[in-house]
């Protein structure tokens, strides 16, 4: 039976002779308010404090036990522009994919 560590490496890396180094980055975005939400004045229950820190702002008493602020590696707001999340968040995902390189990116 074969052993599962850190010696066993990938036939890829075996060629060329290195390990790549692999990381999962999380990126978020927070999507503007559609046509109905601005038609009833509801509010954005997110705010993005930085570029990488977003607030949960819905005062429910049921999520009062769940935190209210969430760091990711990056964090785009309702104001960035799909090109500009592709450039910064997307792009060296999609680039390591056609090297060959696993990639995901989830949608919520």
């Amino acid at each position: 039976m074969g052993t599962i560590g850190h010696d066993k490496v990938a036939p890829w890396e075996k060629a060329e002779g290195r390990r790549k180094e692999e990381r999962i980055l999380v990126s978020v975005r927070v999507r503007p308010l559609n046509a109905k939400e601005i038609g009833r004045n509801d509010p954005s229950d997110w705010e993005c404090r930085n570029n990488t820190t977003i607030v949960f702002k819905n005062a429910h008493s049921e999520r009062t036990m769940y935190p209210t602020a969430y760091t990711f590696d990056k964090v785009f707001g309702c104001e960035c522009d799909t090109r500009h999340v592709y450039d910064e968040g997307a792009k060296e995902v999609a680039l390591s994919v056609v090297d060959g390189i696993n990639g995901e990116q989830n949608i919520l």
